[in-house]
C-alpha cells in the first residue's frame, strides 16, 4: 500500500512559491552577506537562466511522453517497456519540472521587480512572461484536478504554453 502524504502537491508547491519571494524580497533589500551587489545580481540572474533550463527539460519530458503514447496506439508491440506506469511517471516528471520552473522563474521575477535594472524593457517582458507562466500553472492545476473538461484544458494549456514560450523568447 503506497503512503500518501497529508499534504496535496499543489499546498507544498504554493508554500514553496512564498518561501521563494520571501527569500527573494529579503535579498533584495537587505542582501546577502559578503555579497557584492554585481554578484548578488549575477546569482538571481543566473536562477532565470536554470528556470529555461527547466523548462526545456519539462517540455522535453512532455513531448518524450507523446511520442511514445502516439508509437504506443499505432503499434501495441512497440516499446514494451512503456507501460502506463512509465507514462504516469513521464507526467509526473513533467508537472515537477514545471513547479520548479515556475518557482525559480518567480524568484527571479520578484528580485528584479524590487531591483529595478536599468533597462526597463526587460522588467516589462519579464512581467509579461511571468503573468504568463501563472495561467500556465493554473490551467495545470485545472487539468490535474479535473475542474473543467479534458479535452477543452489541455487545448487551452497548450495554447498558453506556446503564448509563455514566445513571450519568454521575447524576454530573453
Amino acid at each position: 500500500m503506497i503512503r500518501r502524504s497529508i499534504y496535496s502537491s499543489t499546498v507544498l508547491h504554493v508554500f514553496l512559491w512564498g518561501l521563494m519571494s520571501v527569500v527573494s524580497v529579503w535579498a533584495a533589500y537587505h542582501g546577502i552577506s559578503n555579497w557584492s551587489d554585481r554578484v548578488q545580481r549575477g546569482f538571481w540572474d543566473q536562477m532565470g537562466m536554470v528556470s529555461l533550463f527547466v523548462i526545456i527539460g519539462s517540455v522535453s519530458v512532455w513531448l518524450l511522453k507523446e511520442q511514445i503514447i502516439k508509437v504506443k496506439l499505432k503499434n501495441r508491440e512497440g516499446f514494451l517497456w512503456a507501460n502506463g506506469s512509465v507514462i504516469k511517471g513521464l507526467r509526473e516528471a513533467h508537472v515537477a519540472l514545471g513547479w520548479l520552473a515556475f518557482d525559480l522563474g518567480l524568484g527571479h521575477s520578484v528580485y528584479f521587480m524590487v531591483n529595478l535594472p536599468t533597462r526597463m524593457n526587460r522588467v516589462y517582458s519579464g512581467v509579461i512572461a511571468l503573468a504568463a507562466m501563472t495561467v500556465l500553472i493554473i490551467t495545470g492545476l485545472l487539468y490535474r484536478h479535473k475542474i473543467l473538461s479534458f479535452r477543452t484544458i489541455k487545448k487551452c494549456h497548450l495554447v498558453i504554453s506556446g503564448v509563455f514560450g514566445i513571450l519568454l523568447v521575447a524576454h530573453i
